[in-house]
């Protein structure tokens, strides 16, 4: 496959759409993390209280619950203008509607009434999530996936990045922050309305309706058990494998996370120097990272990409080893990020066309959204230690524990790598 056939599929219309439906996944997120903190540290909401409202973000982790219902439940009217687009159209309205109603509220005087809105906002968001990650995979081919996954992570980047949490903060510091989320919500649902206009409703491998109300127990086995067991009886003795290495393949860069920040205010870096470098340049850097695994994806194939990516990442640990030692050093500072970032950027696309390639585009939504809490969950309540850990031994020890929790991704990557024409993978 030639690099210029890998250039050309970015140019697909239907490609084009995924980088779009990948800016509206990120746009209402972003709205839940930093503007929403400042916003409530600002008016002086407790801290703790603040802590504890940042658990909303579950649901994008916990969306595998009613992730069948996108796949297997009919909207009364809405069903008529596809299964797919009727789900988005619906999770987008009432977003907008909860971006609006916390856009009217002051949390100092209706704390309970903005946090219910917030927690509507984010199931409503993560709903839309569920079908953007369906649609991503539906509307391309085969061979596209990970193109499609590299814009979409880039769409998402920019929706969640630099929408939401800069443009919402420029508004914010002129007019206030109800405004700031009035313009976002309004936004929006104009993107929202215009991409869907253009959007077609994927073809797929759709089975037989099931009536939720003439046959309860039969829609329930088969909306909720059916993927379940769909996915057993494609990779029968070697799903554990495929399982193990899913949970393991981020494992590494996901619990250093927590403990970045943490480490660049030790080390002497200011705030302006953490927003410029790790946040700005380290976000193009993502992106160019997930650009270049589109490309080799397409080129290489999927599964020894996974093989590089598992061995990149440990080693991406190596560049805060040395910073570590060296301490306060701008330039020390600007090539760990470029390596962290572009590794985060390149496994980020990787993992999505690999999560991607093993669902059964009957039960995209499904499947796809239990195989992400496989990945996002465990990681997550494992890195909750990693505090524990800085503190006990240090940050130099602590890099070199990150990096050695690559090394399980490796081994898994390479037993799938003997065994891909086993699993249908290139």
């Amino acid at each position: 496959m030639s690099w210029t056939n890998s250039l050309r599929n970015y140019l697909h219309p239907r490609v084009i759409l995924v980088l779009f439906l990948g800016f509206l996944s990120g746009l209402p997120l972003g709205l839940l993390i930093d503007p929403l903190n400042y916003w409530l540290a600002e008016i002086g909401i407790k801290k703790s209280t603040i802590g504890l409202l940042s658990l909303v973000l579950l649901a994008y982790s916990l969306k595998m619950f009613w992730a069948p219902l996108v796949d297997r439940l009919r909207i009364p009217y809405f069903y008529r203008i596809g299964q797919r687009r009727s789900w988005l159209f619906l999770s987008q309205v009432l977003s907008f509607f909860t971006i609006i109603v916390i856009g009217f509220q002051n949390p100092s005087e209706n704390l309970q009434v903005f946090v219910l809105a917030v927690i509507f906002l984010s199931i409503f968001s993560a709903t839309q999530d569920i079908c953007v990650d369906a649609l991503r995979i539906e509307l391309v081919n085969k061979k596209e996936i990970g193109e499609a996954s590299a814009v979409y992570i880039i769409g998402y980047r920019i929706g969640a990045v630099l929408l939401s949490q800069v443009i919402t903060f420029y508004i914010a510091e002129f007019y206030g922050w109800n405004l700031a989320y009035i313009f976002v919500g309004v936004l929006f649902l104009v993107f929202s309305l215009s991409i869907l206009f253009f959007l077609p409703e994927p073809e797929r491998e759709e089975k037989p309706y099931i009536s939720i109300l003439n046959t309860p127990m039969i829609w329930f086995k088969d909306s909720f058990i059916s993927p379940l067991t769909d996915l057993f009886l494609r990779y029968k003795k070697h799903l554990f494998l495929l399982l193990l290495l899913t949970f393991t393949y981020r494992l590494s860069d996901m619990f250093l996370g927590p403990m970045a920040m943490p480490f660049y205010q030790s080390v002497g870096f200011s705030k302006i120097e953490v927003a410029e470098i790790t946040n700005f340049y380290g976000l193009w850097m993502a992106i160019i990272g997930g650009l270049f695994a589109g490309l080799t994806l397409f080129k290489f194939g999927l599964v020894k990409n996974m093989v590089f990516g598992a061995i990149f990442v440990p080693l991406a640990n190596l560049p805060f080893i040395y910073l570590n030692l060296v301490g306060y050093d701008i330039w020390a500072l600007v090539i760990t990020i470029t390596i962290d970032n572009f590794s985060q950027g390149f496994i980020g696309v990787v993992g999505i066309t690999f999560l991607s390639r093993m669902v059964s585009k009957t039960y995209t939504a499904t499947q796809y959204a239990l195989l992400f809490g496989l990945v996002a969950i465990p990681p997550r309540l494992i890195s909750g230690g990693s505090g524990f850990i800085v503190e006990d031994f240090g940050f130099h020890y602590f890099f070199i524990i990150c990096a050695l929790l690559g090394i399980p991704a490796i081994i898994f990557s390479l037993m799938v790598y003997r065994k891909k024409e086993i699993f249908g993978f290139d």
